[in-house]
């Protein structure tokens, strides 16, 4: 959690200057891999990259669309209020921005399923308890 409070901070920073950043979750899918390439110590675990540049005025990045605030933030308690019709819509922008992009026609519901119908989708996340210890966290 710090350091991704710690990077928000930066990114926030780096765009003050006119500079962009890119998060890369993708490093969690093989950390000892990355954690040798950085020469980490022991019990020290890449949570994500991130990539800072001068973006190209003459190539605007798009932007992904995300899921509305009103489902994934509850206050006091969980109220699903219409989350389904806003889950539908957003399916429906996410697949517009994915075909714009040249990334098919899929949207997040899809996205999100095809992770879980094959261990695969996790893309090594589900060894992450093995990836842990094999850098030297204690877990029980």
């Amino acid at each position: 959690m710090d350091a991704a409070l710690a990077a928000q901070n930066a990114v926030v920073a780096l765009e003050s200057m006119g500079l962009g950043a890119v998060y890369i979750g993708a490093l969690r899918n093989n950390p000892e891999l990355v954690a040798a390439e950085l020469g980490l110590p022991p019990r020290v675990m890449p949570m994500f990259g991130l990539c800072v540049g001068y973006p190209d005025p003459a190539k605007p990045a798009a932007i992904k669309p995300r899921l509305p605030q009103s489902v994934i933030l509850s206050r006091e308690r969980y109220a699903p209020q219409d989350e389904m019709a806003q889950v539908a819509h957003y399916d429906q922008k996410l697949a517009a921005f994915s075909r714009a992009q040249g990334m098919g026609d899929v949207n997040w519901t899809g996205r999100i399923l095809s992770r879980f119908a094959d261990i695969k989708g996790m893309s090594g996340r589900d060894r992450m308890r093995a990836m842990m210890k094999a850098l030297g966290f204690e877990l029980r």
